[in-house]
């Protein structure tokens, strides 16, 4: 993985110390509230219902033993104990006192950490495919590109003030590994009929109040260009977006009103511009050190399955939670966080200092987060897969419920977020109790169900097999209903059932809903093709009737 030098330690304390005079400044009353919101926002500090709330980076999601340990001192010293990994590649602390903000942000650049851009009007966390480097089917690894692309635009002077907050995701394989389409910006790695490497670029995705899906607009940009070319998309953007209208200044409005192919034109008309400066050129002695820094750090061995019929609730942890690795010998372990009856993406700080300890023993020092808020070790030797499963039974973090009904996606919601509106905790574990408890849990197998407590869809409902969205009537919950969305091979935005449900009757929706899916469906067919197949006038049918 990525390792600061001695510059980006030097960056980063000098932002430390920008940051902790603004704090200064801002207790003074030099700084007024507005003026003090942008600068905090940059460094990643909201206000919530109780409390600050602090996001980190975690960028494309890779991390190792230190960051985990650090990650663990900072929840014990500053938050409650705990920290709450997030749909993006983040993690976030809900209970911080401005007053140790300096404190955080050193101890977090102690361990090549910071919360830069991770919130405000700017290109927020690069995400990747958290399997990059390890799967059979790769084009080529996201992770050297996420890197270089996240040097290049942070604290970039022309796109540190964009008309609203912006999102890049990387993706390695032909299929969408990372919601690429409902972001910003999707990069997709490509070969062209020459089998020269780029990337076929997509703008004007975006989930929220009004969920679009991005658009190619360029089939092929050479890997050299990329720099080039990204820069003319977010000029065009940071020139012609929406201003004046909070609500519309993302780049999705852009591309729509536009249409992409005026909008396409606008970016080549600009690119053409700047694509031969030198200075905007990839790097290929840069990039070919990454690739150095993220090549893999062991080599094949003989097969062994050691262990593997020992005991059964083994069993059924390695079948939901254990995936192939392309490296021989090895495997890939998935560590969930939507455990029953807990929130999901929460851990302790007692398990990140113990899963910190796992990492370095039986993963090459490496851990990665995804977007369904887990953990995937991705070098664990398949004779220590039971053995790991054992430590991991002893710090409760043995759940076998990946890619099971259990696995649910969930903000915070109203239990601490100020722009909810209904609760979403809550409502998975009553989900997660309810299957648990008539049976159909692990009947109702990899079927995606995510909550978010407000429009603004920081669980991705919209491309989840079920999705919940919170509303608010009258004082009253409520729960909007969307199926059949997407983002296991491709990215398909849910259509919705009908009207909301209230909060007293979603928990008997969701059990019809999957009841119908479970009657329909056919040997492995997966929610998605049923839903295709039948349409939704069945679903319709046992909710309302």
């Amino acid at each position: 993985m990525y390792k600061y030098d001695n510059l980006d330690s030097q960056f980063l304390g000098e932002r430390v110390e920008q940051f902790t005079k603004q704090i200064d400044r801002y207790k003074k009353n030099e700084l007024d509230e507005d003026q003090f919101r942008s600068l905090r926002l940059r460094n990643g500090l909201y206000k919530e219902l109780h409390a600050n709330m602090l996001r980190v980076a975690i960028p494309y999601g890779v991390i190792n033993s230190k960051q985990l340990n650090q990650l663990a001192l900072i929840a014990n010293k500053y938050d409650k104990g705990y920290g709450h990994f997030t749909t993006r590649q983040n993690i976030q602390f809900n209970w911080i006192d401005l007053a140790d903000m300096p404190n955080i942000l050193k101890d977090l650049a102690d361990a090549g950490l910071h919360a830069i851009q991770t919130s405000g009007k700017s290109i927020r966390n690069i995400t990747a495919d958290p399997l990059s480097g390890v799967r059979t089917d790769e084009i080529a690894d996201a992770r050297p590109y996420s890197e270089i692309i996240r040097q290049w635009f942070t604290l970039h002077p022309e796109f540190s003030w964009l008309p609203a907050k912006f999102k890049i995701a990387i993706n390695g394989i032909k299929t969408d590994q990372i919601g690429m389409k409902f972001h910003d910006i999707g990069l997709q790695i490509v070969r062209n009929e020459n089998k020269e490497l780029g990337f076929a670029v997509y703008a004007g995705g975006g989930l929220g109040a009004a969920a679009m899906l991005a658009q190619e607009v360029k089939s092929f940009v050479p890997e050299e260009d990329i720099l080039s070319y990204l820069e003319s998309l977010l000029r065009t953007y940071n020139l012609q977006g929406r201003r004046n209208n909070p609500k519309k200044g993302r780049i999705k409005f852009l591309v729509k009103e536009l249409g992409k192919d005026k909008f396409s034109e606008l970016v080549e008309k600009d690119w053409l511009l700047s694509k031969d400066n030198k200075e905007l050129k990839l790097n290929f002695a840069k990039l070919k050190k990454l690739q150095d820094n993220f090549k893999i750090p062991i080599k094949p061995k003989a097969y062994s399955n050691k262990n593997t019929d020992v005991d059964f609730n083994f069993s059924i942890w390695r079948k939901n939670n254990v995936r192939e690795n392309k490296i021989s010998g090895y495997s890939v372990i998935f560590v969930s966080l939507s455990q029953i009856n807990s929130a999901p993406g929460d851990i302790s700080h007692q398990q990140l200092k113990a899963l910190a300890k796992l990492v370095l023993k039986y993963s090459c020092d490496e851990a990665r987060i995804t977007k369904k808020q887990d953990i995937v070790l991705p070098f664990v030797k398949n004779e220590d897969v039971y053995e790991l499963w054992q430590k991991l039974n002893l710090i409760d973090l043995s759940s076998p419920h990946n890619d099971t009904f259990a696995h649910i996606v969930s903000c915070p919601g109203l239990d601490y977020c100020s722009l909810a509106k209904t609760t979403s905790i809550p409502i998975a574990k009553q989900i997660q109790n309810r299957f648990n408890e008539n049976g159909l849990l692990f009947e109702a197998g990899n079927l995606s169900l995510h909550i978010s407590g407000c429009e603004n869809s920081c669980s991705h409902h919209h491309v989840a097999d079920i999705g919940l969205l919170g509303l608010n009537k009258n004082e009253d919950a409520f729960y909007q209903i969307t199926l059949g969305g997407n983002t296991k091979d491709d990215t398909e935005l849910g259509k919705r059932l009908g009207r909301a449900v209230s909060q007293d009757e979603v928990i008997d929706v969701v059990e019809k809903i999957v009841k119908v899916y479970l009657a329909n469906k056919e040997e492995e067919e997966s929610f998605n093709k049923v839903f295709k197949r039948i349409g939704i006038a069945p679903f319709k049918d046992s909710v309302y009737a």
